[in-house]
């Protein structure tokens, strides 16, 4: 069964609304019947979205927008245009429409798992412990306390990762065509690493097992050599190895730390 929780002009629809701090707008998903974990998926194009967490069950939106003073004083009483939001299956979909100003804070609870699209907006993500999947256009992604699973995108920003802890069992994927990737993970991370670059630098303070291809080849004589070589490929293993992690950039900076 799909509930619609609506804030399009002044109508609200099953949903509670109330005036958040600063005039913003806010929305409150009630908790979910038995308890189960949620998905929260975001899809929005001019509007920075930030989530964090907290030890309440129900999921809380607040749109940025707020009617600002006009020169004679006078504010602007109707509601703002634009945010959908609808819940199926413990799956909550949130869409802005490109009129809807100003960012989107999403409180959640820590065992949450998101889904965040924007075009021209930054991404912050803090505290979560479960899966979360970013992708920004022309934004900066920041993302720290993170237990569980990554996979991280950007096109022309920077992606800032800490985790605390790694599900063993999904990878980890961090991908930025012109902006650095700064990544760190815990200390006893057990990882299979994967950098794909072609015009950056790669630094760690891990202790990395490093290999390249190997092959024989004939030189102008006929005599066999043997190969080693990195190319724009480099893998190596973390602590013996294990969970998948993978880096790709152009132009960008990669660090990959060790948590301290």
């Amino acid at each position: 069964m799909k509930t619609i929780f609506a804030l399009a002009g002044a109508a609200i629809i099953v949903c509670g609304l109330a005036s958040a701090e600063g005039g913003a707008e806010r929305v409150v998903v009630p908790s979910p019947a038995g308890g189960h974990a949620r998905q929260v998926n975001v899809h929005v194009l001019n509007n920075a979205i930030a989530v964090k967490t907290y030890g309440g069950s129900e999921v809380i939106v607040e749109s940025g927008a707020h009617s600002a003073p006009s020169s004679d004083g006078m504010r602007r009483l109707d509601s703002p245009r634009g945010l959908t939001i609808e819940e199926e299956n413990n799956v909550i979909e949130i869409h802005a429409d490109p009129t809807l100003e100003g960012p989107l804070a999403i409180t959640v609870p820590a065992d949450t798992t998101v889904d965040l699209h924007t075009l021209n907006g930054n991404l912050s993500v803090e505290g979560l412990h479960g899966e979360v999947d970013t992708d920004t256009l022309s934004g900066r992604t920041e993302l720290a306390g993170i237990w569980g699973t990554v996979v991280a995108q950007s096109l022309n920003g920077p992606i800032h990762v800490t985790m605390d802890r790694v599900d063993p069992s999904k990878p980890l994927s961090f991908s930025s065509l012109n902006g650095s990737i700064d990544v760190t993970l815990p200390p006893d991370v057990k990882a299979n690493v994967k950098f794909k670059t072609m015009r950056s630098d790669i630094y760690s303070d891990f202790g990395m097992a490093l290999g390249g291809s190997a092959s024989m080849m004939k030189d102008s004589s006929g005599m066999l050599k043997f190969r080693l070589g990195f190319d724009d490929n480099l893998e190596g293993t973390i602590n013996g190895g294990g969970v998948p992690v993978s880096f790709h950039t152009l132009h960008g900076t990669i660090y990959l730390r060790k948590k301290k």
